[in-house]
């Protein structure tokens, strides 16, 4: 006897259509972010160099820092760099210094690095934190970078008296780029 198919076509006025359809979207905004917002392409020998941070948004790790300045020197291996972040403190205007190694993580866009500090902070090299770089100027003028999960995000630029213009500029794409900007902080000079 030959089988005898019946088209199934949901009838979305059903409250239980309507509630699959709710968990469904619900279950998406869970999903790991994709990584179509990571630059394409990083030159590392482009990306080296000075930096100053010029915005980020808040954070209770450098709550307290201002003009903060990055350097970024390429090590003796193509991927390894030293990191050096000094920054001043806005209570009493002191110079701290903060020394990091990192690594590339992702050769195929050298946009993904893991930086792990230096010295009595580094226990063992196991203190480290992954960063994004997440677009960048064409001439590497500027540069987003943030954390996998977006929960943090700077603004780093070469010029630390970068025009308002220009950082309204790479705000909007800090935006489009899905990050925060409520807690928005103006670090440069």
């Amino acid at each position: 006897m030959p089988v005898r198919r019946i088209p199934c076509k949901p009838n979305e006025d059903t409250p239980m259509f309507r509630a699959s359809l709710i968990a469904a979207s619900a279950a998406l905004a869970f999903l790991p972010a994709t990584a179509f917002a990571q630059a394409q392409s990083v030159d590392l020998g482009q990306f080296d160099g000075r930096w100053f941070e010029i915005e980020r948004n808040h954070n209770n790790v450098q709550k307290d820092c201002s003009r903060a300045q990055i350097d970024f020197t390429q090590r003796d291996a193509a991927d390894r760099y030293a990191i050096a972040v000094t920054c001043t403190r806005r209570n009493d205007g002191k110079v701290e210094v903060l020394r990091a190694n990192a690594r590339v993580t992702d050769t195929t866009t050298n946009a993904k690095f893991r930086f792990s500090l230096t010295g009595l902070l580094s226990f063992g090299g196991l203190a480290g934190q992954n960063y994004w770089v997440y677009d960048h100027a064409p001439d590497y003028s500027w540069a987003i970078m943030g954390l996998p999960d977006k929960s943090n995000w700077w603004i780093w630029h070469r010029n630390q008296n970068a025009s308002q213009a220009e950082r309204d500029r790479i705000l909007t794409r800090v935006r489009a780029l899905g990050f925060s900007t409520g807690r928005l902080v103006h670090t440069g000079l």
